[in-house]
């Protein structure tokens, strides 16, 4: 128990809690410890809390009718899901799952709302949290409307860049994964890979993505 309480602790949703909140929370989680491909949620489930991932990663994404999947998201330590479905009590739309052996958090509906009600900074929490999962979702309608593929995969980079703190990417997920992320097949992941690699804007060894040149990447997403 004193474990998980620590855990909770450090994590950024729940960080600014005191200590009589803090025990309450840790009383109402339960630590979730999935193998790879777990379905976590199902479409369709009821909003029960919220969940985070202490370690591992975990996908979320919808069935399409041709039986493929569209991933949504990728998300991995320290990254929370469930909110806004918890927040509106509204069953879930999309499916998550575990792209890898994880363990996840998982915290009720019921006490996260408590506790939100008289702790601001934690509600305030919640709000930004909502608010980048809104930011980002538009962010991407906007690029899948909007952009080229070119420019999508451009992007990505550029942000994996400023996450990671470095001109060095890491994939962190499979081509598969991300190509479904970028709404792109993995075929025109590879390629685009390879293009951008012999255009001298980009190294690849391995996962490992080394951004070349800035200011033409840069520049595709102005154009």
């Amino acid at each position: 128990m004193q474990n998980l309480r620590r855990i909770l602790a450090n994590t950024s949703l729940f960080r600014m809690l005191d200590d009589r909140q803090l025990d309450e929370v840790t009383a109402a989680t339960q630590p979730i410890r999935a193998s790879t491909n777990t379905c976590v949620i199902n479409q369709g489930d009821a909003p029960k809390g919220v969940y985070i991932v202490v370690y591992g990663q975990v996908k979320i994404g919808f069935d399409r009718k041709d039986g493929s999947e569209k991933t949504l998201a990728i998300l991995g330590q320290n990254k929370c899901f469930g909110l806004g479905e918890m927040l509106l009590d509204r069953a879930h739309l999309a499916f998550v799952k575990t792209t890898t052996d994880s363990m996840l958090l998982h915290t009720t509906r019921d006490k996260v709302l408590e506790v939100a009600k008289e702790n601001f900074p934690f509600a305030q929490e919640l709000m930004v949290c909502v608010g980048r999962q809104l930011y980002t979702l538009v962010r991407d309608i906007e690029s899948y409307s909007l952009q080229t593929a070119k420019q999508r995969l451009a992007g990505y980079l550029l942000r994996q860049s400023q996450y990671q703190a470095g001109d060095c990417v890491e994939l962190i997920a499979s081509k598969t994964l991300i190509a479904s992320r970028l709404s792109l097949t993995p075929e025109t992941l590879s390629r685009l890979l390879h293009d951008f690699s012999s255009d001298g804007l980009i190294s690849v060894t391995g996962r490992r993505i080394k951004i070349l040149d800035y200011e033409r990447m840069g520049g595709m997403l102005a154009a």
